[in-house]
């Protein structure tokens, strides 16, 4: 704020029109008359006398293409023109408000068609946006590996969850978005059972892709595995491996640890050799089945290691 400006942050979801209409009139109340509004929802006010003014918004990508002949349609009611910002044009009446509401628009249906346009305008393009972009990048980094793709590793991962992110929050402002749609158009066109089935089933979409990618990014991170002893170290049977097996031995001087890897079939693993407390001696990440040997130089107490990024496979340790 400095003198006769003042700058306020605010945030006003697509259908709450009406309640940032109710919140640039108080603060023309107040002696802050609206000036425009900037990215992502800063709202710039002038000093002026403390006075009564309608504000009202309206959404018509038409009508802003068209500026001169639509600006001077509202002029002819009234309306003074203040700027656009987000799809949505300013007007302003000087002068008292009074109990009854003063619209711009002649009816019901009219107030109805302006959200249709916003949907048009703005929900669209974010469903349009969630379907293209969002889903299938969730499901690429996601399934990456373990859909038998090479590479990505650790990189594939942030990004599956970045986007897991991105799908939520969609989702959360789809939801939101739509109990708003449902609460204006009730006020407008009544609480029938058709918009009711509508919105019952909206909800029901939203409901059944949270549930559907919560199972999909559970099943490729989850783990399913057998462990089983040998004689000379242990086998990993691996369906999924997203976690690390390790097992302790007492090794030493000259003894040879070996890694052989089969029916890797998908996926990222990764083997170290370690001696207790201390930094790996051994680490190999491979993408490929074959053999890995490290030859132990010092006696001591070793942890063998295996982790693996979606990896399905079959790895043998065999201490020679």
């Amino acid at each position: 704020m400095m003198g006769n400006s003042k700058t306020v942050f605010k945030y006003f979801t697509i259908p709450q029109y009406q309640q940032e209409e109710d919140y640039l009139s108080d603060m023309n109340e107040k002696g802050w008359r609206f000036t425009h509004a900037t990215f992502p929802g800063f709202y710039h006010f002038e000093k002026c006398e403390p006075g009564q003014a309608a504000y009202r918004l309206d959404y018509n990508q038409e009508g802003i293409r068209n500026k001169a002949e639509y600006i001077q349609m509202f002029s002819d009611c009234g309306w003074e023109y203040i700027c656009d910002f987000a799809g949505y044009s300013y007007f302003r009446k000087e002068g008292k408000t009074g109990e009854e509401r003063e619209e711009i628009f002649c009816d019901d249906a009219s107030r109805l068609d302006m959200m249709k346009r916003v949907f048009r305008g703005r929900i669209i393009p974010l469903i349009i946006l969630f379907v293209l972009v969002i889903m299938p990048q969730l499901f690429v980094n996601t399934a990456g590996n373990s859909a038998g793709v090479r590479g990505g590793g650790i990189y594939q991962n942030v990004f599956s969850f970045v986007f897991l992110g991105l799908a939520i929050l969609y989702l959360v402002i789809f939801s939101f978005t739509a109990v708003q749609f449902y609460k204006y158009e009730k006020l407008v066109s009544g609480d029938r059972s058709g918009i009711r089935l509508k919105y019952v089933c909206v909800f029901a979409l939203i409901a059944a892709l949270i549930a559907g990618i919560g199972v999909f990014f559970w099943s490729s991170y989850r783990s399913s595995y057998e462990v089983s002893e040998t004689a000379a170290g242990y086998i990993v049977e691996a369906e999924k491996l997203n976690t690390s097996v390790a097992k302790e031995y007492d090794l030493k001087k000259g003894d040879t640890v070996v890694f052989h890897i089969t029916e890797l079939e998908r996926g990222h693993l990764f083997l170290s050799i370690a001696e207790s407390g201390k930094d790996p001696i051994f680490f190999v990440d491979s993408y490929n089945f074959g053999y890995n040997t490290f030859e132990i130089e010092n006696d001591g107490r070793y942890r063998i290691e295996m982790s693996g990024n979606k990896m399905t496979g079959t790895v043998e340790v065999t201490i020679e």
